[in-house]
């Protein structure tokens, strides 16, 4: 992905680099192991397939042209550092108990430090779940479950190289509310140039889902 970003002429990408390597998480086995023993977190193989070693992977990057509605950006954590540290209720901590009991499971795993847009996604950590929920926070629009899993959301970050609110078109239609109508031009926008910028990527699916909320 830094690769197909760095090839563009249309795009300035201000970052997109691996964060440093913790010899703790060099092996994945006894980092499963404590998310499963310390945390409840007996995570599947597909899971544990989509394993990266290094603390943190980010980008963010947006077009030359300063007409475009379109900015890209996401700060993947580590597994293990999402579980152990990044707790939702540590920022947010809900308006009634149904959210605060849900935000005590969330952790984050994604987010936009450089945009500073507030919106991020967590994985719920529920114990005993082997394949998490995956959520998508926006201010507007609270948490919002989302329509895929740690590896779909990993797969579909590579096609969408982390164009703000493309989580969205994995929330369903009727959560998409105040949060997701200032973004709708940036996605349009990203569904537009993409498939002739990354040819290979498949963006039938994302096209059907944005009109499916539009």
């Amino acid at each position: 992905m830094f690769q197909e970003l760095r090839s563009v002429d249309e795009f300035r990408v201000a970052k997109a680099e691996f964060g440093k390597l913790s010899k703790l998480m060099q092996d994945p086995a006894p980092v499963f192991e404590s998310l499963a023993e310390r945390h409840g977190l007996p995570l599947n193989e597909a899971v544990r397939n989509y394993y990266f070693r290094h603390k943190e992977i980010t980008a963010s990057w947006r077009p030359l042209n300063e007409e475009s509605e379109m900015v890209g950006e996401f700060r993947l954590s580590h597994l293990l550092s999402a579980v152990a540290q990044n707790h939702m209720d540590d920022v947010w901590e809900g308006d009634d108990e149904e959210e605060r009991l849900l935000y005590g499971e969330l952790r984050v795993f994604d987010d936009t430090p450089r945009t500073g847009t507030g919106r991020l996604a967590a994985l719920r950590a529920t114990r005993g779940a082997t394949d998490p929920e995956i959520w998508f926070h926006d201010l507007r629009d609270g948490a919002l479950r989302m329509d895929l899993d740690y590896p779909g959301y990993l797969e579909t970050l590579l096609v969408t190289k982390g164009v703000i609110g493309w989580q969205y078109l994995y929330c369903a239609p009727e959560d998409c509310g105040m949060g997701f109508i200032p973004l709708v031009d940036g996605l349009k926008e990203m569904l537009d140039v993409f498939p002739r910028l990354f040819p290979h990527h498949d963006y039938t699916d994302l096209q059907a889902r944005l009109r499916e909320r539009t």
